[in-house]
């Protein structure tokens, strides 16, 4: 796996400066200065703190940045809506959750250095519109015209399937800590190979979810569960094998062919997250499959789209609000 297996899309550095436009205009006309929210991924269910723990006898081929020794890193761990707007948590939505390594020396507090390393997942295994110039015409047809019109195109495009998949992401969950999540998008494991990325729930305790879910019940069933109970998932890479696209997000890659494997735990304790400095942190806080170590190096147009429009848009927001963004 070298740069040589990326192939950069027809004007993909113009469709990538459109949407970044489109949606630095949405995010003026959506939020008033000193409040601006993040263009995806809005509202915050939780902020929570934990560990990554490295396992200890990975085989040769695993042991790459950061899980080439069994280290235990603290980490910041972001769940939230993928909704572009902020609302209850009852209504049927992809989730998502993004975990960010910080450095060795911390004390544990919102001080601590970020080690430049961030893992972005989704609830679902393969991202529908998987590549930029479907992202494009999704940002596009969704704030500048009409969503209609966008699922004309799709199916005179031949692309029906699409809409199938964006209708098959939204759901209700019993709880963010009980679900599967993806990164969807692959990323480099040192020079020579890609991978993508799992999160599988190992918890002891699972919540019910209510007869009629409110507004926050993902934050409610979310804190219940960690008032008494630690929360566990393992991290787990797939090998890209022969055929599995690198530049198409909506393909998924055959876990029968290449499964997952294990590389590390993620171990969520018992916390009260309900606190303003921990709302105001989140904040602040920003995440992208762009945080990166050169080991771990995003993959493929999606992750290139992402990684630019991300850091666009959160120094716009942060310089916009006048806060301080750490990466």
């Amino acid at each position: 796996m070298n740069a040589s297996f990326e192939r950069h899309e027809p004007n993909e550095a113009a469709l990538i400066a459109e949407m970044t436009d489109i949606l630095r205009r949405k995010m003026e006309r959506d939020y008033a200065q000193g409040g601006t929210r993040r263009d995806a991924h809005p509202k915050t269910v939780a902020l929570l703190r934990g560990t990554l723990e490295i396992e200890a006898e990975l085989p040769d081929e695993l042991r790459i940045g950061v899980f080439a020794s069994p280290e235990i890193y603290d980490c910041w761990v972001r769940v939230s809506n993928a909704s572009g707007k902020v609302q209850s948590d009852a209504v049927p939505d992809a989730r998502g959750i993004a975990i960010k390594l910080m450095a060795h020396g911390g004390d544990g507090s919102a001080n601590d250095t970020p080690l430049g390393q961030d893992f972005i997942l989704l609830n679902t295994p393969v991202m529908p519109l998987g590549t930029v110039a479907l992202f494009r015409d999704a940002v596009y047809y969704a704030i500048e015209s009409s969503p209609l019109l966008l699922a004309g195109k799709l199916l005179l495009t031949g692309n029906a399937g699409v809409l199938l998949g964006l209708a098959g992401l939204r759901g209700t969950p019993s709880s963010p800590l009980d679900i599967r999540y993806w990164s969807t998008t692959p990323y480099r494991l040192g020079p020579d190979q890609a991978v993508k990325y799992s999160l599988q729930p190992t918890s002891k305790h699972r919540s019910r979810k209510p007869s009629k879910p409110g507004p926050s019940y993902l934050s409610d069933a979310m804190q219940a569960h960690l008032f008494s109970h630690v929360a566990t998932f393992d991290l787990c890479v797939q090998l890209h094998k022969d055929g599995m696209a690198i530049e198409d997000a909506a393909q998924r890659w055959d876990e029968r062919k290449s499964p997952f494997l294990k590389v590390a735990s993620l171990h969520l304790p018992t916390q009260s997250f309900r606190k303003p400095e921990r709302e105001a942190l989140a904040e602040t806080l920003s995440f992208s499959p762009g945080h990166a170590l050169p080991e771990h190096a995003p993959l493929g147009g999606l992750n290139r789209a992402r990684s630019k429009i991300y850091q666009e848009l959160s120094k716009f927001r942060h310089q916009r609000d006048k806060r301080q963004d750490l990466a």
